[in-house]
């Protein structure tokens, strides 16, 4: 009977892994979770943006923020970042900032001069 629950234990296992892995081929588009704020002035002071001025911030978080995180790393050093909690992780690649907090997941932070359409940060410490 044992030895009937142990096969049954291992068969749940072994299904669970390969619904949690991800087998969709490269390129396939995923879903997104996040929200974005469109300002004008600056992150640390924004204003109603304006024709000449607006720009767009965005967060990403869940799956896809995993996905960046990983894949633009390595850590910056602890000195350099925002946060000196243990349970806080951050990379940077150009305007790209993502960080992962135990018990909080893993975000990412981008932005966009709108009148421009160039990459800029889209968070501040």
């Amino acid at each position: 009977m044992n030895l009937r629950l142990l096969i049954f234990a291992a068969f749940l296992l072994h299904i669970v892994s390969v619904m949690a892995a991800d087998t969709s081929p490269p390129g396939t588009s995923k879903p997104l979770r996040g929200d974005y704020q469109i300002y004008g002035g600056t992150l640390s002071e924004m204003l109603p943006p304006t024709p000449s001025d607006k720009k767009v911030a965005f967060m990403v978080t869940g799956p896809a923020a995993k996905d960046l995180f990983l894949q633009i790393g390595p850590d910056v050093a602890k000195e350099n970042a925002c946060s000196e909690a243990n349970d806080y992780r951050e990379r940077r690649r150009g305007d790209l900032s993502c960080v992962h907090m135990k018990g909080e997941g893993y975000s990412c932070y981008f932005g966009l001069d709108l009148k421009t359409g160039k990459g800029m940060h889209g968070a501040i410490c």
